[in-house]
């Protein structure tokens, strides 16, 4: 399975953390208020309340698209987390049912839990490092069956402590005792750590990242010979969330960086993007015969969506309503490639259905990506009002005739350009008439989407267009736009919403 698959185990793991978190703290608020409880309870609890919120916040630190990108690394990273948060859990539930009676099978079943936890941090830590440095060869592979195989006795011989006293025993009074082998089960975790420092010496990662990873081994080990691997504290997690929090840090620090990279590198190219298309209106002040207004709205930084209009001589005007299957930077950057090959292509061809097809194979010949794009293409002929259109699986065009009311215009869609390098293109004609408009779009409006995952519809367009047939084509598009945001209201746009409408006013 791969990681992006298992996002749903890594979003529901801060709402367990911050429901235990909460549990421990009202737990908390009751030991404080009892005057037997003794100041290594209390500070214990303490800890291992302010570890579990902490773990809350850096375990929905790591799901924040916003702050570290969702990868491999980062599935383990919060698994680590989840992981001593547990610890942190199961600890403080420890120091709740230690000296009572009633608790005792309760006390040693949590005690052998506590072993087998600190098995799974150090294995979620191998991995984590691992990944995160990305060492790979016949040394990581053997690594990684040495580490799982060898935790197989260790984990046997916790779990046989629940019938033969091997490593501590719980008395009948629920009071906890160690045995000369109690330091036994350690030897895993000493063993791991000097293969994790080999994987470290040997990759190739940055400085930083090897030192913030040989904190997280360094400071527990540290940690266990000053307590002398003394049993219930909860500072030996607090010293591994310390490290994690070292880990966690450089991470930020690392992504906020490449964030501030790419929030430029997308500000620079939405001012690109912009700049290619027209943007003055109107856009030909000497031609009485048309007015015409056009709006693109990205759904993010950059856009897919593009639309275009120029006079191909003084009596022929080109129109193009377009949207590339990609979005965000990629699609942005082959929005422009195709703009610049329908536009180079209608100089040297006079036919919309020509100008496709020669589109079509110029963007096929180098179109490793496999994106494609639809297009609505027209050529009004000025002096007549008569167009010429070709459709490449865009949206359908609505007309309005003068005095009646806007319609769809079911024309014939050939195949998306991008596809095949063969594909033919029909065409069809459209006659305005003065006081005639035309409105075309993207795919993006009758999509646009509310909370309950309702579309806008075409429906909707059509009812909204004519509820304006009086007015001009700025006018128009803004209203259009006024009843999409009130169909959706608070949801987040999710496509581009690119409009463009002409009305004819003849000679």
């Amino acid at each position: 399975m791969k990681y992006a698959e298992k996002k749903w185990r890594v979003y529901l793991k801060p709402y367990l953390l911050g429901a235990m978190a909460i549990f421990a703290f009202v737990l908390a608020i009751k030991l404080f208020d009892m005057p037997e409880s003794s100041i290594a309870t209390m500070f214990n609890t303490g800890v291992d309340v302010t570890g579990l919120f902490v773990c809350t916040a850096l375990c929905y630190g790591c799901i924040d698209q916003n702050n570290i990108d969702f990868e491999e690394s980062t599935y383990w990273l919060t698994a680590l987390i989840f992981q001593i948060g547990l610890s942190f859990f199961n600890n403080e539930l420890l120091w709740r049912m230690a000296n009572i009676p009633s608790y005792r099978y309760y006390y040693l079943f949590l005690n052998e839990l506590t072993k087998i936890y600190d098995f799974g941090l150090v294995m979620l830590f191998y991995n984590y490092v691992r990944r995160m440095l990305e060492f790979k060869g016949k040394l990581a592979r053997w690594l990684d069956r040495y580490v799982f195989i060898l935790i197989v006795p260790f984990v046997i011989l916790v779990l046989a402590n629940s019938f033969v006293p091997i490593n501590f025993y719980v008395d009948e009074q629920g009071v906890f005792h160690t045995l000369p082998l109690y330091q036994l089960v350690d030897i895993y975790l000493l063993i791991v750590a000097p293969l994790t420092l080999i994987l470290l010496f040997k990759c190739d990662a940055l400085l930083k990242q090897k030192a913030v990873a040989f904190a997280f081994i360094l400071i527990p080990i540290i940690h266990y010979f000053f307590t002398k691997g003394a049993h219930g504290y909860a500072t030996q997690y607090g010293s591994t969330l310390f490290a994690v929090t070292l880990i966690y840090g450089v991470l930020f620090s690392d992504h906020s960086k490449k964030l501030a990279t790419t929030i430029s590198e997308l500000s620079t190219a939405q001012k690109i993007q912009e700049s290619m298309l027209p943007r003055i209106f109107p856009p030909f002040p000497e031609c009485e015969e048309f007015e015409l207004y056009a709006s693109m709205d990205p759904a993010r930084e950059v856009g897919g969506d593009f639309y275009d209009f120029f006079m191909i001589d003084d009596d022929h005007l080109c129109l193009v309503m377009a949207d590339v299957s990609g979005k965000g930077i990629p699609g942005a950057m082959f929005m422009m490639i195709s703009k610049i090959i329908l536009h180079g292509c209608t100089i040297q061809r006079d036919n919309p259905s020509a100008i496709l097809e020669a589109a079509n194979k110029a963007i096929c010949e180098n179109n490793k990506e496999e994106m494609f794009v639809t297009v609505w293409l027209g050529i009004l002929e000025i002096s007549t009002g008569l167009i010429c259109a070709a459709n490449a699986g865009h949206e359908y065009p609505v007309m309005m005739k003068n005095g009646g009311e806007y319609e769809l215009i079911k024309d014939k869609h050939g195949l998306v350009v991008g596809a095949y390098d063969d594909s033919k293109y029909k065409e069809y004609e459209i006659k305005m008439d003065k006081g005639d408009k035309l409105f075309v779009y993207t795919d993006g409006v009758p999509e646009a989407m509310n909370r309950f995952k309702k579309q806008y519809g075409t429906d909707n367009l059509v009812k909204a267009l004519n509820e304006v047939k009086e007015a001009g084509p700025e006018e128009t598009l803004q209203h259009v736009r006024k009843s999409i945001d009130s169909f959706v209201k608070e949801a987040e746009q999710f496509d581009d919403i690119t409009m463009l409408c002409i009305k004819y006013n003849g000679k």
